[in-house]
């Protein structure tokens, strides 16, 4: 196919053009100069490119530029891409372009019921979940890196976030320990910690979107720009397991439909070796203005969770001056505190069989260097 056009005028409307990709689930695949529509601009930068590889063109990413984007880029001509995203209705996504951002803000307040962490159904957190009013900032265009300024597994708090605008935190509570196979969780595998954040440490059924080849559907992005999937690669195979494409140290790897992304594991209780639950380090750059956004430590209070210290008298003793470590560390000065202060009239619970689910100890956190 032979194609012809006026040099001149193809120059003057793409020259805000940026060769930059949308993270995977978010925006327009074939709006190229990323302004929100797909439009003459993106059409041209096509025909400029028709049988080269050129990435920016490859919308389909089949390797090279042709037939098939310019069908995909006529399917969403006068879309609203800013409208495609796969997060809830009761998160606020913004773009904005010139930073080069998807701009997310959240409460952090989940679209499920939370709880209850009051010990009637077996889980006891001192902590209430509270609206978190944060802005998370996701890049348009990841930047895989082999030395992120943030090491995914020494740093607490809020790492990624899922499509309904819980944080995600990394596979330790704040003693250190391996979260989901030590620390409580309710039904949809969240706890609040201290501050009030709601989150995961692994997949939650509440995310249990699905693609149409048996692919989990994304379940929330990674701080640097990267998506994260759920457990499935494929109908009935487990990605975490390595069959058809292993992954890699951070948790993820590459297929040709969504480029380098990562996979959750299936949640503790239905395959107890899935460390690192949702992801083992960043394979891009993360965006350093998420850090400021809150979260603590790891679990909150659960120093306190892990022996089953009822909330109230928890919240007694760790909110009395010399005594706010017994959140995460509970001793027997703090026993003590509670006995005389706090109306405390029991012993913590000492068998393991009794202080860890499943009858298992804290998993220690592995030596540096994943």
């Amino acid at each position: 196919m032979h194609v012809s056009f006026n040099i001149g005028v193809l120059i003057s409307l793409i020259t805000s053009a940026t060769a930059t990709a949308m993270p995977y689930g978010i925006g327009c695949v074939t709006d190229i100069d990323t302004n929100g529509s797909v439009g003459v601009g993106d059409v041209l930068t096509i025909i400029d490119s028709w049988g080269t590889a050129n990435a920016e063109a490859d919308c389909n990413g089949d390797g090279i530029v042709g037939v098939g984007d310019l069908l995909m880029l006529i399917d969403e001509w006068g879309v609203d891409c800013e409208a495609i995203h796969p997060f809830t209705d009761d998160t606020a996504v913004s773009f904005d372009y010139p930073g080069g951002f998807v701009v997310v803000m959240t409460s952090g307040i989940p679209d499920h019921p939370t709880g209850p962490f009051d010990g009637s159904t077996g889980c006891n957190n001192p902590n209430s979940v509270t609206d978190q009013n944060r802005t998370i900032y996701i890049p348009m265009v990841p930047t895989p890196t082999n030395n992120p300024a943030i090491e995914y597994l020494d740093q607490p708090g809020p790492l990624s976030v899922s499509t309904n605008g819980v944080a995600m935190y990394n596979p330790y509570d704040a003693g250190g320990v391996d979260a989901p196979s030590s620390i409580c969780f309710d039904e949809y595998n969240g706890h609040p910690s201290a501050d009030g954040s709601y989150h995961y440490h692994q997949w939650s059924p509440a995310l249990d979107a699905m693609e149409a080849d048996g692919h989990s559907g994304v379940i929330g992005y990674s701080f640097d720009g990267y998506p994260i999937f759920g457990p499935w690669e494929s109908d009935n195979v487990d990605a975490h397991n390595g069959v058809v494409n292993p992954l890699d140290d951070c948790h993820g790897h590459t297929d040709a439909i969504r480029g380098y992304h990562y996979h959750a594991s299936l949640p503790y209780s239905e395959d107890p070796n899935g460390f690192p639950w949702i992801m083992g380090c960043y394979h891009g750059e993360p965006e350093i203005a998420n850090f400021d956004t809150g979260g603590g430590g790891g679990g909150g209070c659960d120093g306190c969770a892990q022996l089953m210290i009822p909330p109230p008298i928890c919240n007694c003793v760790h909110n009395a001056p010399g005594y706010e470590y017994c959140c995460m560390n509970w001793d027997s000065a703090c026993q003590t505190y509670a006995e005389q202060f706090c109306g405390a009239g029991f012993a913590p619970p000492e068998e393991p069989s009794n202080r860890f689910p499943n009858n298992r100890p804290p998993v220690k956190r592995p030596p540096p260097g994943r």
